[in-house]
């Protein structure tokens, strides 16, 4: 009797045991990624970007029945985002048995996504991590920076689609929620409140004293500037440079490494090694810059200067640049070797009379605006750059980059000799190995 009841508490306990450790897989669970740079996880930038969203997350897919691929691929992807925030909802719907709803979205192509934040939402095709986070972060607010960019004086134009315009790199920003404005200061003698950053790129004549002191007061509120100038300009700007405390060097950046990467002209510079600095952590591979002035900081500002793009050794300053006989570095002069600085980050503790605001200020000035412009902002990382500026202006420093990690692993490349051996070892040798020895065994059976 006492064994039989002993078997029955066994077997209770048994079950609650196993009860108890489903109860809690269900509440509870675990995952690892054991792939290289963990390529089924989201990026640590993605994470912190869902961290910062407090409202739920309905994203639409629009797929069609036997689009399977397409389905399992938006369901990886969202799973991702669901494991560090459970409050986003995933749902498909067949394009085709909906017409009104993909008119009234503007759906257009299968795989299509509409995602909805609080009361916002847009549309994405391209489906990836970066894309969506990018998207998220629009949703959730970044939208509302506006970039104001003063126009007038032949600046690039964010909207224009001129070559020498910086219209193409407007594009990336509208797409990732900026909303761009221009501004005359003569027609409108002021800048706008909600300015989250202000442009000046590349004036071709100067503009008017109190234009310019305008700028400077709004510098001395605290505002955030993207100066973009150039050699030899006449912008009338000196005293801006003077609030920086920067100075702009004489002359045209004459840089010999462009020869080595096929580019004739030498008032052409490269960037290939950066300097430490939030902007620069991403990249990577080199940016050109056609025509660029080289630019000194202060030793003693109460502006943080950083350098952000310099030259390599083998640069200088040229004050000769139309006269190509001429090209070459003139020691005791006014000329300058390399390395040279072609940007500098520059950022401040706003004060308020005697008194610190704890607000943080940014400015940055490059000594070229070509390397954003239509013409030029496909060549190396120049849109990356681009959008890094951008981003750290507006003090998204973990909007930089988001990225995704792409594994070495998923790609074989092979030379041909290579491909031959695999070729003979496994289509010849070790077939002729297995017949040879099948006749070995079937003699040796035979003869015993």
């Amino acid at each position: 009797m006492l064994a039989r009841l002993q078997n029955i508490v066994f077997v209770i306990l048994f079950l609650t045991v196993m009860g108890l450790i489903v109860w809690l897989a269900e509440k509870n669970s675990y995952e690892l990624d054991l792939t290289w740079g963990k390529r089924n996880s989201l990026t640590e930038t993605s994470v912190s970007v869902l961290g910062k969203l407090d409202q739920r997350i309905t994203i639409t897919a629009f797929v069609r029945d036997d689009s399977k691929t397409m389905h399992d691929l938006i369901s990886d992807l969202v799973e991702r985002y669901h494991r560090h925030k459970p409050d986003i909802e995933l749902k498909f719907i067949n394009p085709d048995l909906v017409p009104e709803l993909v008119r009234e979205h503007g759906i257009t192509v299968d795989g299509q996504l509409l995602v909805q934040y609080g009361n916002r939402q847009e549309t994405l095709m391209n489906t990836s991590e970066k894309t969506l986070t990018q998207l998220l972060v629009k949703l959730a607010g970044s939208g509302n920076s506006y970039i104001g960019f003063v126009q007038g004086h032949g600046e690039r134009n964010l909207l224009g689609a001129a070559n020498h315009d910086l219209g193409r790199f407007g594009e990336q920003l509208e797409r990732k929620g900026y909303t761009l404005q221009p501004l005359n200061l003569v027609k409108n003698p002021s800048i706008p409140s909600n300015t989250r950053i202000l442009v000046i790129a590349s004036p071709r004549t100067a503009l008017l004293d109190g234009e310019v002191q305008i700028i400077s007061e709004y510098i001395a509120a605290g505002g955030n500037l993207l100066w973009l100038t150039e050699p030899l300009s006449a912008d009338n700007l000196s005293a801006l440079a003077a609030d920086l405390d920067i100075k702009r060097l004489p002359g045209v950046i004459v840089d010999a490494t462009t020869r080595l990467f096929g580019i004739d002209d030498p008032t052409f510079a490269l960037a290939i090694e950066y300097p430490r600095h939030r902007i620069t952590e991403q990249l990577h591979s080199q940016t050109l810059f056609p025509k660029a002035s080289g630019l000194l900081g202060a030793d003693e500002s109460d502006w943080q200067a950083s350098p952000v793009l310099q030259t390599l050794a083998r640069s200088w300053t040229e004050l000769n640049a139309d006269a190509e006989d001429e090209i070459r570095y003139d020691e005791g002069t006014d000329e300058r070797p390399g390395p040279i600085t072609m940007a500098l980050a520059l950022e401040r503790t706003v004060s308020t009379g005697d008194h610190e605001t704890g607000k943080s200020q940014r400015v940055l000035v490059a000594g070229d605006g070509d390397f954003l412009s239509n013409a030029y902002l496909g060549n190396g990382q120049n849109l990356d750059l681009g959008n890094a500026m951008i981003e750290w202006l507006n003090h998204n420093d973990d909007f930089i980059d988001i990225g995704t990690v792409v594994a070495p692993d998923t790609q074989l490349d092979i030379s041909q000799a290579g491909a031959l051996a695999l070729l003979l070892v496994f289509l010849i040798i070790i077939p002729l190995g297995l017949l040879a020895a099948g006749i070995i065994i079937w003699m040796k059976r035979r003869n015993s």
